[in-house]
This record gives structure tokens, sequence and C-alpha cells, in this order.
């Protein structure tokens, strides 16, 4: 096979080049404004998995912190359960 009759596929950006080299400058501006498309749709996606990921995480670092809450007004609650029936002994004996 020839080299003519091979389909060589060229990258964007080439073809963005070659057609401003070529003075064909319409079809370049439309071959950038597809570029950049492509490039904020790629950095919108990476935002938008960077931002889901930190909402994730931050989600179980409450859950860690709601857990630890419960067992600090568990044993709160244990203490005023002990405090209440030292008083009430410190009544009992009182009487």
């Amino acid at each position: 096979m020839s080299e003519e009759n091979q389909e060589v596929e060229v990258s964007a950006v080439e073809q963005l080049i070659n057609q401003i080299t070529d003075g064909d400058l319409n079809n370049a501006e439309g071959s950038f404004q597809s570029l950049i498309q492509d490039k904020m749709a790629d950095a919108l996606e990476a935002q938008k998995v960077a931002v889901a990921q930190a909402l994730f995480n931050d989600q179980d670092d409450d859950i860690e912190v709601e857990e630890e809450e419960i067992e600090l007004e568990d044993e709160e609650e244990v203490e005023d359960d002990e405090e209440e029936v030292i008083a009430e002994l410190d009544d009992d004996e009182d009487e």
C-alpha cells in the first residue's frame, strides 16, 4: 500500500495548526472552539469528581463525629445518674 491510500488520523491540535498555516481561519476558529469546549468539559468533569469525593469524605467525618458525640452523651448520662444516686444516698444518710 502506498502512503497516499492510508488514512492517517490527525489530532485535533495538529488539525488546528494545519488550518492556521494553510490560512483556513474560519475552520481554524471552529476547531479551536471545539478544542476549548473539550478541555472545559474534561476540567468540569474532574471538578465534579473532586467535589463528590470531598462531600463523601466529609460525610464520613460527620458520621464519626456523631458517633463520638453519642458516646460522650452516654458517658454524661451515666455520670448524671451516678450523681443522682450519690445525692439520694446522701439524703438517706441525713434522714
